[in-house]
């Protein structure tokens, strides 16, 4: 197996664990569910690069919100770069979990 693909399954399945959550086989080529990893409440597209610099787009972030809005979740982009997973939300859940955060 690739190198790479071996490293972006590990990802998924770290990911899905400390989430409580599972990968999803086929979710770059199936036609259901789309993004790689979700729990109940979740659905997030992941990324790895042995890279120092990975390039995110536009097209790539709204893609993965579609995946996500179609299976009733929020949106969760992870990358990981040289060891370290970065999470990107978009602004509008980002306050939605601070809002929470101060109810509590």
């Amino acid at each position: 197996m690739d190198r790479r693909i071996k490293a972006s399954r590990m990802q998924e399945k770290r990911l899905a664990e400390e989430i409580g959550g599972t990968t999803i086989a086929g979710s770059g080529n199936g036609w259901a569910v789309k993004n790689d990893v979700r729990n109940a409440a979740w659905s997030i597209e992941c990324k790895t690069t042995g890279a120092a610099r990975f390039s995110l787009t536009h097209r790539d972030l709204i893609n993965a919100e579609k995946n996500a809005l179609l299976d009733l979740r929020e949106m969760a982009f992870a990358v990981e770069m040289q060891g370290r997973t970065w999470v990107v939300l978009s602004k509008e859940t980002f306050l939605r979990l601070i809002e929470r955060e101060e109810d509590t």
